[in-house]
């Protein structure tokens, strides 16, 4: 039977036509749907950079935003006949974006979202024109998602495991990068905000980056205790790391189980993780990033891996040693810091200044140039 597909059935995009057919009446597959059923497009990028934003609220009596880039922008949108539009420049890369409604935040479901601080959030994606992150037809590898009971964080952990595009086809060993997130983040996020699995397939491909996996864990260890809850991300992580996560990884993957094929690198938080982790047992990696990089922690100002003794043994421990921030960081002047401290002991890095702040745009770059000099 042939549909008239002028009057389909309303669902979530749908916001105009109150006289829809329903669902369960329809007697074939929807093929089509008309401009007029669906909801218009949340943000468009305009040639010069200009972001213009439409969001369906049709009961709201004020909508505002807020952008997080290189600087934070707000922007109240204009409402009419349901529709809430305005437009403002922004920085490039993906940025956060916090919807708020009558004064209340929400997520909205049309535009991406993602998992930061703390909270499923926003964002919105303005291509740069020096990104990392390209379209190609390259093989691609896979993501899996792996579970463990773990006995450190006495929960289930999930990890995310990038598996280089020929993982499933050969029976070789592969060596492995241990990659960490920022506070408030988890282990999708250089999935879903990094695109690491992307830009390591492209690398990989053009035969610029060895093939190798790519561990992804949950930095955001808590403890209950009397009182509240602690964030363990200086003592309780790398406990898990190298008691449960390392070894769950070497049996349950074909990869080298020895220094010379492991690598850990994290940003902003994960950074001094691996740095915790690095001069507590510099003898288990090879390899270290540091992206919007910390030696020392400004978060907590845990010390207990600058010792003099582990700062003089960190010298000539690493074949790459690898350090990178945005010159608009925040953190800038840490960074700094950390290199007068790696002078003073005679630590040398591969040091690298982006353009940007503290945000992804700048790690994608750092993984971009760190996954290359690997293996």
């Amino acid at each position: 039977m042939d549909m008239n597909y002028d009057y389909l059935y309303a669902d979530a995009l749908s916001f105009r036509k109150p006289d829809m057919i329903p669902r369960g009446a329809l007697s074939g597959p929807m093929t089509f749907m008309p401009d007029d059923l669906r909801a218009p497009q949340a943000y468009k990028i305009l040639p010069d950079g200009t972001v213009e934003f439409c969001l369906h609220y049709p009961n709201a009596h004020s909508v505002h935003l807020k952008i997080y880039g290189d600087k934070e922008l707000e922007l109240t949108l204009t409402g009419h006949d349901g529709l809430w539009t305005g437009s403002c420049r922004t920085g490039t890369g993906l940025l956060g974006t916090v919807v708020s409604v009558d004064g209340n935040e929400v997520l909205s479901p049309a535009l991406p979202i993602a998992y930061s601080a703390n909270m499923p959030m926003n964002l919105i994606e303005v291509p740069e024109e020096d990104s990392v992150i390209f379209p190609t037809s390259c093989p691609h590898g896979s993501v899996a998602a792996e579970y463990f009971e773990s006995r450190v964080s006495g929960k289930m952990e999930r990890i995310y495991v990038y598996l280089p595009p020929d993982y499933h086809h050969s029976d070789r060993k592969y060596p492995v990068l241990y990659l960490q997130h920022g506070h408030g983040e988890n282990e999708t996020g250089w999935i879903t905000q990094g695109r690491v699995n992307f830009i390591a397939d492209n690398l990989i491909a053009s035969g610029k980056a060895a093939a190798s996996i790519i561990v992804m864990c949950c930095g955001m260890i808590t403890f209950e205790e009397e009182g509240g809850t602690r964030l363990a991300y200086s003592e309780g992580f790398p406990r898990m790391l190298l008691e449960e996560i390392i070894p769950y990884i070497e049996n349950r993957f074909r990869v080298y189980a020895n220094a010379n094929h492991r690598a850990i690198a994290g940003l902003s938080m994960g950074s001094i993780q691996t740095s915790i982790i690095t001069l507590n047992y510099p003898e288990l990696f090879r390899y270290a990033g540091l992206f919007s990089g910390f030696v020392q922690d400004p978060l907590a100002g845990y010390s207990k891996h600058l010792t003099p003794q582990k700062l003089a043994a960190y010298k000539g421990r690493f074949k790459v040693y690898f350090r990178g921030i945005g010159d608009q960081d925040p953190y800038m002047p840490n960074f700094l810091s950390d290199d007068d401290l790696l002078a003073e002991y005679g630590i040398r890095c591969e040091r690298h200044i982006y353009r940007g702040g503290h945000l992804w745009k700048v790690w994608q770059h750092c993984f971009h140039d760190f996954y290359q000099l690997l293996f």
